[in-house]
């Protein structure tokens, strides 16, 4: 595994630092095609209710739509401002989360002393968590089965090549 920064500082290298994301679902302009969709259907719904003279029924289908922006909004603002962060060096591994404001780290460990743990009892979900000197944390829960097992690998090389570091720098 190569280094993926050496810092010139002289601070430690980092094997691995990444960013864990939410599932998006939807995309920023699907969200607006599906908003498009909404309303021209809802404005051909008005238009017919306004023909049978249903007057107070087209404010409803407005509020129906306004109700799904704003839900595709915090949907947007919650995708956002929430992620995990997993950063592999050599003095720490470290997970980072961040949940509206400035990211924050929930779990520091030597990478001599940390071990990565795929609990496959569930299939389609098993359960990736860091174990240290008896605490765990469990990380990627917002990612899906091959996912957690792909991550699980890249973090276990990351923590060899940070416990194998002292053998290539004397060589």
């Amino acid at each position: 595994m190569a280094v993926l920064e050496d810092n010139p500082d002289g601070g430690p290298r980092i094997y691995l630092d990444r960013p864990i994301l939410p599932n998006q679902s939807l995309s920023r302009r699907g969200m607006y095609v599906v908003l498009g969709v909404l309303a021209v259907f809802n404005g051909l719904t008005t238009l017919f209710l306004l023909a049978i003279h249903a007057y107070p029924v087209p404010f409803f289908l407005g509020l129906d739509l306004v109700g799904v922006g704003v839900a595709f909004a915090v949907i947007d603002h919650r995708r956002k401002t929430r992620f995990e962060q997993i950063r592999v060096s050599s003095d720490a591994v470290e997970v980072l989360r961040r949940h509206g404001g400035v990211p924050r780290s929930v779990w520091s460990t030597p990478p001599a002393f940390t071990r990565v743990e795929l609990d496959r009892a569930d299939e389609d979900c098993p359960r990736l968590t860091l174990n240290s000197s008896g605490r765990a944390v469990s990380i990627a829960m917002h990612m899906g089965g091959d996912g957690r097992a792909h991550l699980a690998d890249e973090i276990r090389l990351a923590i060899a090549a940070a416990r194998n570091e002292r053998y290539l720098d004397e060589a």
